[in-house]
């Protein structure tokens, strides 16, 4: 779906830059990556509701905007043109993992 532009271990890094404990905590139960460097739908939505918002903390936000820009195939402005953030909120935490790759296939198409 959404590749990683940088190996899985350079992502984790860049991830661990953004500066918010709750982030932080939080990488492991909700960063995804295949075997192949492609990111797990919820995943990337996650890591864009953090862009978006930085949970209050625009500092974090434009962190993980930059994060979004470096790790991925996809620009954060193309993503955000193409998927509502609303739907993004939901997706992040769904657990349905097919349905969600689905949808960002085709609003990303």
């Amino acid at each position: 779906m959404i590749a990683l532009t940088v190996s899985k271990e350079e992502a984790g890094s860049v991830l661990r830059g953004v500066p918010h404990q709750t982030f932080q905590s939080a990488i492991n139960r909700n960063w995804k990556v295949d075997d192949d460097g492609t990111v797990d739908g919820c995943s990337v939505c996650w890591l864009y509701c953090w862009a978006k918002t930085g949970m209050g903390s625009p500092k974090a936000a434009a962190a993980a905007e930059r994060v979004f820009d470096e790790v991925f195939s996809i620009s954060f402005d193309r993503f955000d043109a193409a998927v509502d953030h609303e739907w993004a909120r939901w997706a992040r935490y769904s657990g349905d993992r097919r349905a969600v790759e689905g949808e960002l296939a085709r609003l990303l198409d």
